[in-house]
């Protein structure tokens, strides 16, 4: 029997498809973390964008997220049939809840991206030569959400 075994490793850049064409926009939430105290405690989802060669990220908790998925359908119909995820009026502080709620939302924002760059009324949406010009600044004018340092000073999440 054989004990070496070959390996063929693809490297690609960050944020490259399979087919080379870069992805205009990477989104996750890696992680998630408890903050305040007593009544105030909370979590907050630590949400990672990369726009080509700029990456941010943002803490939020769930109430930012369910704000920005109700203003955006508002402006947007095309996303009022994105599934988002529930809110729970018990267990929110249970761990595998939190845990699975953060993968209904990354699921939720990478959906929320893949319809808004097809759309014809996103100001997101590829350009006349199927190209996107996206930039950090076009992304947080399409909703303060994803600015940093917009809800840092309120109780709902941290810039």
């Amino acid at each position: 029997m054989d004990i070496f075994k070959t390996f063929h490793l693809v490297c690609r850049p960050l944020g490259t498809s399979c087919d080379g064409l870069r992805e205009p926009v990477k989104i996750s939430i890696p992680r998630y973390v408890l903050r305040g105290q007593g009544k105030d405690e909370h979590f907050e989802f630590e949400v990672k964008i990369t726009v080509m060669d700029e990456m941010w990220a943002v803490f939020r908790r769930y109430s930012r997220f369910r704000e920005m998925h109700r203003s955006l359908k508002l402006k947007y119909p095309e996303l009022a049939a994105l599934e988002f995820p529930p809110k729970k009026l018990f267990g929110n502080r249970d761990e595998r809840m939190v845990a699975e709620r953060r993968n209904h939302l990354e699921r939720y924002l990478r959906n929320l991206f893949r319809v808004m760059l097809s759309s014809s009324s996103s100001p997101l949406r590829a350009d006349a030569d199927g190209g996107f010009h996206l930039t950090k600044h076009a992304i947080c004018e399409f909703s303060p959400f994803f600015k940093k340092g917009v809800f840092e000073y309120s109780s709902h999440g941290t810039g």
